[in-house]
């Protein structure tokens, strides 16, 4: 995960930023996945980094070469699946949501009081979890490999300690 520089962060807060491409699902990359497998990008996490924004911008709607109209993203960590952004529709066969900001979880009401201000990773081994889904429920079934269109980039905030 590359760390912006002071100049490529310019002003604003995000430290840390991810894109991922249709072109990651290849089945060269991620291997062959069944019709409606799930796919988690990890990386990880500091220890001693303070998590206090994820938000993320779809850059490009993902499309599929088959009749597929629903793949959602959702963004947590070890600990909670959503923990820092819901699941989000990504896919041009539906109503996508094109920017998303702390709405998972740790952030929203009834979550958990320690982390709505920023969750303290004080252990190792700790890793961001972006889980995206295809199909979810709706549409026909497709496998992420037959992705050919679509980009999103994943922004976080993180103090390190």
């Amino acid at each position: 995960m590359p760390q912006l520089t002071v100049n490529e962060a310019g002003s604003q807060t995000f430290t840390d930023s991810i894109t991922i491409k249709s072109t990651d699902f290849a089945a060269a990359v991620i291997g062959t996945k069944a019709d409606d497998a799930t796919h988690t990008v990890s990386y990880t996490i500091p220890q001693g980094a303070i998590v206090q924004k994820v938000a993320f911008k779809l850059n490009e709607a993902f499309d599929d070469s088959g009749a597929g109209q629903s793949l959602t993203i959702t963004a947590g960590d070890t600990d909670t699946a959503a923990g820092y952004i819901g699941a989000a529709q990504i896919h041009l066969d539906n109503v996508e949501v094109t920017y998303a900001f702390n709405d998972g979880t740790y952030f929203t009401a009834g979550g958990d009081g320690n982390t709505v201000n920023g969750k303290l990773y004080t252990a190792a081994g700790k890793e961001f979890k972006l889980l995206f889904t295809p199909a979810a429920g709706s549409g026909s079934a497709y496998s992420l490999n037959e992705l050919n269109a679509g980009s999103i980039t994943v922004f976080f905030e993180m103090a390190r300690l």
